[in-house]
């Protein structure tokens, strides 16, 4: 059970933007024509696997087929179902147990020989993860574990990490994709928004009042299982604000959801930036497109300032004159073409949903 200071400051932060996302609510009904996005297509199996990943019983039976050296020594891989720069997440069987779960194996970049860096990676994940145990809305951890360390660098193929999480079920991104190749099959109904922007608010208020950032919210980090819960996944990039004051690490996050700050390149920044992403997850789902389709900061910059105007961005603490360029500014609307068409009717709802997702 939260105390009433820990949601009071939860609260007290998102307000600072939930009239911006209220505002992003708003740009998503306007209905326009919607480019053509192509389905997800799940990645090849590993190079060093040149089976189709299934056998055939006797009887003609299709299986999934293991294949490599169980990840640990325990977590023997049946399937690749995402990767990215990170590495690689496998659908495996725990040979202990006998369980299905997820296992992302990460890999030590090229200017990390000695697995410095990603040893530090893995212990922040693995940590926002064990804080955030037992929530029903973010993804659970199961194991972790890493390539011992010698005196010179890693050497091998094979995962320099691993964390071990239940398998859910395929992304949120996927789920939108799969409904159709045009905006209007791919809207959302509002009901059914509604009770799934509950649920991330409530996963990420629990990672806000823990004092941890996500940085990285966006579909293709959450989960969908076959009930059509919601779990945050990924918290590679959770940083937790008590340890550190600003300046914080700038880029994060991906390009259609970052907040104004972070295209601005700043360092000075809070947990709010997650909420602005949730706002534009929210409008993505009732307009069946992204928000805001910018090709660069730039132009990302552009596009919010035509519907938000510039002063909404220079009221924030951490801007000063010289973030905004002039060009930039120059002609640019000052104020918001939306606010205006909000009631105190719905400022109260929004507050009231942000209110219930915080005592969750």
């Amino acid at each position: 059970m939260h105390t009433t200071a820990d949601r009071t400051y939860y609260m007290a932060n998102v307000l600072k933007k939930g009239a911006r996302s209220l505002e992003l609510l708003a740009m998503a009904i306007v209905k326009r024509a919607a480019r053509p996005r192509p389905v997800a297509v799940a990645p090849a199996d590993d190079d060093d696997d040149d089976d189709t990943g299934t056998s055939s019983d006797s009887d003609g039976a299709a299986k999934p087929q293991s294949f490599g050296d169980p990840i640990g020594g325990r977590y023997q891989r049946l399937a690749v179902i995402g990767s990215g720069s990170f590495g690689r997440v496998y659908r495996a069987v725990d040979n202990r147990t006998g369980e299905i779960v997820a296992v992302k194996c990460l890999f030590r970049a090229f200017n990390d020989p000695y697995g410095i860096v990603l040893e530090s990676d893995v212990t922040d994940e693995v940590r926002a993860l064990e804080a955030c145990r037992g929530h029903p809305h973010i993804v659970q951890l199961i194991d972790h574990g890493r390539r011992p360390r010698h005196d010179g660098p890693v050497v091998g193929t094979g995962a320099d990490a691993y964390i071990v999480m239940e398998l859910v079920g395929p992304s949120l991104l996927d789920t939108i994709c799969q409904r159709g190749t045009d905006a209007g099959a791919r809207r959302y109904p509002e009901s059914e928004v509604r009770h799934l922007m509950r649920q991330l608010l409530s996963a990420v208020g629990r990672m806000h009042v823990l004092g941890l950032m996500h940085r990285d919210l966006k579909p293709s980090n959450v989960l969908v299982d076959g009930r059509g819960v919601l779990k945050l996944c990924d918290l590679g990039m959770a940083f937790a604000m008590e340890e550190s004051i600003p300046p914080y690490s700038n880029p994060v996050g991906s390009l259609p959801y970052k907040a104004p700050e972070l295209l601005l390149r700043s360092s000075i920044y809070d947990e709010t930036i997650d909420m602005w992403a949730l706002g534009c997850i929210m409008a993505q789902l009732l307009g069946g497109q992204l928000l805001f389709r910018g090709m660069s900061h730039e132009d990302m910059l552009i596009r919010i300032i035509q519907v938000l105007g510039v002063d909404d961005i220079a009221g924030w603490r951490g801007y000063d004159d010289s973030m905004i360029p002039k060009t930039l500014r120059s002609g640019r609307r000052r104020h918001s073409r939306l606010w205006p068409r909000w009631s105190a009717g719905a400022v109260g709802g929004w507050v009231r949903g942000v209110e219930w997702a915080s005592d969750v």
